[in-house]
C-alpha cells in the first residue's frame, strides 16, 4: 500500500508544485520538507517531536511544550510545522520552551524513514489531527509511541476519512494514544478505527490560553477615545468584509460614538477591502501604520494588515463577531475573545469549532445568528441593552474557567510514554 501511495503523493505533489511557484510560498526551509533534516534536530537526544501545522496549533505546542518541561527538565523538544507562519509563530512565542524548530517532512516513505532514523525522537505528538499514513507507519515500526492530542475531526474531515477508512483505520490502529477534545470527537474517532481503550477525552487546550493573556493595546494607542465602543470583526472572509462594512454603516447612524476593526482571514484581500471601505466613505487606518506610530485620529475603520495580532484586539472590543461564519467556512475559535470576557456572535456556520460553539450558545455565552440582517438587529440590542451584554460577557468568562485543564491533563498522557 505505501507503495501506491506514494505514487500517488508524487503525482499530487508534481502538480502542486507550480501552485506553490505562482503564489510564492516557496521559502529556505523547502529542503527540510525533503528530508534535509537540521543538524541541530538531529543532535537533540531522543527528543520529544511535537508536529504543528500551522499558527493556531503551532501557539498549542510552545504551551505544550513548557507545560512538559516544567514537569520533565531534562527532556529535549523539537516542534515541526508545515507552513511559514507556523514556523515563525513558534520561534516567536515559545523561547526556552522547544529546543529546535523545522519543517514537516513530505510524507513520502523514502522522506520520513531518513527523517525519523535522523531525529530518533522518543515520542511523537500531533496536534489535533494531522494525519500522515507513511510517518505514522514508519514510527509504529521503530516502536516510537504516537500521540494525537487536542483532537477533533470536523464534521467535512470527518466524511474524507471515512471515505478513505482503509488507510484511516490503519492511521488510528497505529496510535498509542487519542486524546479528543469531546466526546463526539472521541466517538467518531472510534468510528474511524481507533482502539476504544486508547481513546481519551482530555477536553480543549485552547480553552486554556486565558491564563496567558496579557492586556498589548488601549483604545488610545489605536487611535480610538475611550468612551467609542468597538465591535472587533475577527478572521472575516469574502465577501464578509463587505456584509459587515455594509451594516457597521447602518448601526452607526444610530450610535455615532461606533468604531469598526476589521481582521481579515486573508492579509493580501487588504487592497480589495480598502476598495469597500472607501465606497462607504468611511476614514480609515491601517494596522501597520498604528504600528509605525503613523497613526491618523478619527478613522472610524481599523483595517488589520498583519497575522498574530487579533487576540490582543479582542481585548479592547465592546462586542466580537467570530468570521467565516456567515459564510461556509466553518467559522473560527471563539475562545480567545471569551478569555477577554466578551460578548460574542457568528454566524451558521462553526462546523470547524461544532462542539466549542455549542458549548458557548448553550450556556447563554455567545450569539448564533443565521444571516447579517440578523447580526445587525443582535448588534444594535446589545449595544443599547448593557445589562444583557454584561451578561454574555460574565457567561463567556465562566465557560472558560470550567474547562480549563486541558493542558494538564495531556501532559500527564504524554509523561506515562516518556517514562
Amino acid at each position: 500500500m505505501r507503495f501506491f501511495y506514494d505514487i500517488f503523493f508524487i503525482i499530487f505533489a508534481l502538480f502542486y508544485l507550480p501552485v506553490l511557484l505562482v503564489k510564492r510560498k516557496g521559502h529556505k526551509g523547502f529542503l527540510q520538507k525533503l528530508g534535509a533534516v537540521p543538524e541541530e534536530v538531529k543532535g537533540l537526544d531522543k527528543p520529544v517531536w511535537i508536529h504543528a501545522v500551522s499558527v493556531g496549533e503551532a501557539v498549542l505546542a510552545g504551551k505544550l511544550a513548557k507545560a512538559i518541561r516544567e514537569r520533565t527538565p531534562g527532556v529535549k523538544i523539537a516542534v515541526s510545522t508545515t507552513t511559514k507562519t507556523g514556523n515563525d509563530m513558534i520561534k516567536k512565542t515559545s523561547p526556552g520552551a522547544v529546543d529546535e524548530v523545522f519543517y514537516y517532512p513530505l510524507d513520502l516513505s523514502f522522506i520520513v524513514s531518513g527523517a525519523v532514523k535522523a531525529i530518533d525522537p522518543s515520542v511523537y505528538v500531533i496536534i489535533e489531527t494531522e494525519l500522515w499514513p507513511n510517518l505514522i507507519s514508519e514510527l509504529e515500526k521503530k516502536k516510537i509511541p504516537v500521540l494525537l492530542v487536542n483532537g477533533r475531526i470536523s464534521d467535512s474531515s470527518f466524511s474524507n476519512y471515512k471515505w478513505i477508512g482503509f488507510i484511516t483505520g490503519k492511521i488510528m490502529r497505529g496510535m498509542n494514544s487519542l486524546c479528543m477534545q469531546s466526546d463526539k470527537d472521541a466517538s467518531r474517532v472510534k468510528e474511524l478505527g481507533a482502539r476504544e481503550e486508547k481513546i481519551k477525552v482530555t477536553g480543549n487546550m485552547k480553552f486554556d490560553e486565558a491564563i496567558s493573556l496579557e492586556k498589548a493595546f488601549s483604545k488610545s494607542d489605536l487611535g480610538f477615545n475611550e468612551e467609542d465602543r468597538i465591535i472587533v470583526a475577527g478572521s472575516t472572509h469574502h465577501p464578509e468584509e463587505k456584509l459587515i462594512i455594509d451594516l457597521f454603516k447602518k448601526l452607526k447612524g444610530k450610535a455615532p460614538n461606533l468604531k469598526l476593526v476589521l481582521v481579515p482571514r486573508h492579509i493580501e484581500r487588504k487592497e480589495a477591502i480598502r476598495i469597500y471601505i472607501e465606497k462607504a466613505n468611511f476614514k480609515y487606518s491601517l494596522f501597520t501604520d498604528i504600528l509605525d506610530k503613523k497613526r491618523e485620529p478619527g478613522a472610524d475603520v481599523l483595517l488589520v494588515d498583519t497575522i498574530g495580532h487579533l487576540k490582543d484586539l479582542y481585548s479592547i472590543a465592546t462586542l466580537v463577531f467570530i468570521g467565516g461564519s456567515l459564510v461556509n467556512k466553518g467559522g473560527q475559535n471563539p475562545i480567545e475573545a471569551a478569555s477577554w470576557g466578551k460578548a460574542i456572535l457568528f454566524g451558521p456556520h462553526m462546523s470547524n469549532f461544532r462542539e466549542i460553539s455549542g458549548v458557548f450558545v448553550e450556556n447563554d455565552a455567545a450569539i448564533r445568528v443565521e444571516n447579517a440582517e440578523e447580526l445587525e438587529e443582535k448588534l444594535l440590542h446589545l449595544l443599547e441593552k448593557t445589562a444583557e451584554r454584561e451578561k454574555l460577557e460574565a457567561n463567556a468568562l465562566d465557560v472558560i474557567r470550567k474547562n480549563q485543564g486541558a493542558i494538564l491533563r495531556t501532559v500527564e498522557e504524554v509523561e506515562k510514554y516518556l517514562k
